[in-house]
């Protein structure tokens, strides 16, 4: 009898081990979710300060903002395309500006102002004419990509894009090129200062 009661006392107590471990797991799983849906939420609510710092020309903050951000989510696209348009704006390291576009494409390739911001960033560097040619095919990449990203500050309309691809052509050598995407950009802008002077050049 005694041995009885002593085998089932410790099923008891097993069981009991059972559900608490059960429990804790259950609660450990629940707390690292939250975890998770806090950093993506916090990423979110401060690229989204980033960006009204940014437009309104407080470009310190805004990178600071972006920082912020990628701490809650090191993979935020959104906020390493920020980081890199902060950069740029305060005439930071190229290089560095060029890797941070380069993390927003790798994260989200569908982030077309990423896309533009690298154009730009190869555009400056202009090392070499091999910088035009992946100019190009960043902006390629832009015009392909979720529009929803597009004109949020800097830009206005797919008539700069255009433009910027024209001038990568017109440095190539590439007139004719050029002056077909000069054409394009003149059909949604033909007051665009930048395409007027594209013109301009091409004309000499």
């Amino acid at each position: 009898m005694s041995n009885f009661v002593s085998i089932e006392n410790m099923r008891r107590y097993n069981i009991y081990i059972l559900i608490l471990l059960s429990v804790l797991i259950f609660l450990t799983l629940i707390g690292c979710s939250d975890d998770i849906d806090t950093g993506t939420s916090s990423a979110v609510r401060h690229t989204k300060q980033g960006w009204i710092s940014y437009n309104s020309g407080n470009y310190t903050q805004a990178l600071l903002n972006f920082e912020r951000a990628l701490n809650s989510d090191p993979e935020h696209a959104d906020a390493h395309n920020g980081v890199g348009w902060g950069q740029l704006s305060l005439s930071l390291s190229l290089s560095l500006v060029q890797e941070s576009f380069q993390n927003a494409v790798r994260y989200d390739s569908s982030n077309a102002d990423a896309w533009v911001g690298l154009a730009n960033v190869l555009y400056l560097r202009n090392k070499d004419n091999s910088d035009f040619t992946s100019a190009i095919r960043a902006i390629d990449n832009a015009l392909n990509a979720d529009e929803a990203f597009l004109y949020r500050h800097d830009y206005n309309s797919k008539a700069e894009i255009y433009a910027l691809k024209a001038a990568c052509y017109f440095y190539l050598g590439e007139t004719q090129l050029a002056g077909e995407e000069i054409d394009k950009a003149k059909q949604i802008d033909g007051e665009n200062r930048t395409v007027i002077a594209l013109q301009n050049l091409l004309q000499e």
